[in-house]
């Protein structure tokens, strides 16, 4: 395959991924869209650098961590909107009630500080290893481990607190 077909392939397999990825720092669907378009730029242009061909996902998702970094920089301005995940077919209210609940978690950990925020989001809904999100965010397995912790003690912390929609939510990775 030639470098556009291998771009194709990625973009066709790991947008939506990224795009919830950076997210977590722009918190805007469409800024957080053109960021991933930029990421996949670069990434085309420095596609032979990539040393892991067989999955690419860790590299593509720090390209776009800088890019939002990059674009934070310039642009301190945020809109916070709701995220609605994807789901297959259930029932109406199956589907109603469980996209409260997501949504309601969701905004939770986008609400925690960003430090906590990433390693959750990547740990839980892209369900990176401990050693992925290590490498991806250039920290120590260590520190991804506890930040891991305390955001999730943080992320319980806020749910009781705030009560979500009058309900108890219990948080594990089948929620989140």
């Amino acid at each position: 395959m030639n470098k556009k077909e291998v771009l194709e392939v990625w973009m066709d397999k790991y947008t939506q991924r990224l795009v919830r990825l950076a997210y977590t720092y722009v918190k805007d669907w469409l800024k957080a869209e053109d960021q991933v378009q930029e990421a996949f730029i670069k990434a085309f242009n420095s596609m032979d650098q990539l040393k892991n061909k067989e999955e690419p996902f860790p590299w593509l998702a720090r390209i776009v961590i800088n890019e939002c970094k990059s674009s934070f920089r310039k642009s301190w301005r945020e809109v916070i909107s709701d995220f609605l995940p994807e789901r297959k077919q259930e029932s109406s209210e199956e589907s109603y009630l469980r996209s409260v609940q997501e949504e309601e978690v969701h905004n939770a950990v986008y609400d925690l500080p960003k430090h906590y925020s990433l390693p959750i989001t990547l740990f839980y809904f892209e369900e990176l290893s401990i050693q992925e999100i290590s490498q991806i965010l250039n920290l120590n397995i260590g520190t991804v481990k506890s930040r891991l912790a305390r955001g999730r003690q943080l992320l319980s912390r806020k749910i009781k607190e705030d009560g979500y929609g009058g309900k108890r939510i219990k948080v594990s990775k089948n929620v989140l």
